[in-house]
């Protein structure tokens, strides 16, 4: 990857892999999705810079799926993989998937690992998150207060890391 967009790139995945994969306790439907398959924008604001990115997602359940990021201005394109807790990262400069390890994402952002994402995005909230009002939710499982924003009318999912001051907001265009 070029060096300018990587570590951006790599908090993106950060946003979706940091964490313990093992098996997720839901709670009830949310009214987000189910959305198994669909292309959107995924916007990252941080405290010191700002990025967008066009996402390809498919997982039609939590412990298996697949992730293509691209960022127009650079060039570069990102695919993610998971099946269960075992994942891959691959680029446009190097053909060949490697293994990456939560570890190594968790020091990147957002604690949000994908299987949670799949959840959430298949109208299945894991149950460490608790609802506040409406269409948000918090958890502090990860050890940072997170919160989750559905808008609905928007097609927008808002997860934010209160601790860090990062906000990434996926914009979802179902397929």
């Amino acid at each position: 990857m070029r060096r300018l967009y990587a570590p951006a790139l790599l908090l993106l995945l950060g946003l979706l892999v940091a964490g313990c994969a093992k098996k997720i306790d839901t709670e009830t439907a949310t009214g987000i999705g189910p959305y198994p398959e669909f292309s959107g924008r995924l916007i990252v604001i941080e405290p010191k810079r700002r990025w967008q990115v066009s996402v390809n997602w498919q997982s039609s359940s939590p412990e298996k799926g697949w992730l293509r990021l691209t960022h127009a201005v650079s060039g570069t394109v990102v695919d993610f993989r998971w099946s269960h807790d075992f994942m891959e990262v691959r680029d446009n400069n190097n053909g060949y998937w490697k293994n990456i390890s939560q570890q190594q994402l968790g020091k990147q952002g957002i604690v949000l690992p994908p299987q949670q994402l799949a959840s959430v995005l298949l109208d299945e909230m894991p149950s460490h998150f608790k609802k506040k009002n409406g269409n948000t939710w918090e958890s502090t499982a990860s050890g940072s207060l997170i919160r989750l924003e559905w808008k609905a009318e928007k097609q927008q999912l808002i997860m934010t890391d209160m601790l860090h001051g990062r906000r990434a907001t996926l914009i979802i265009q179902p397929s």
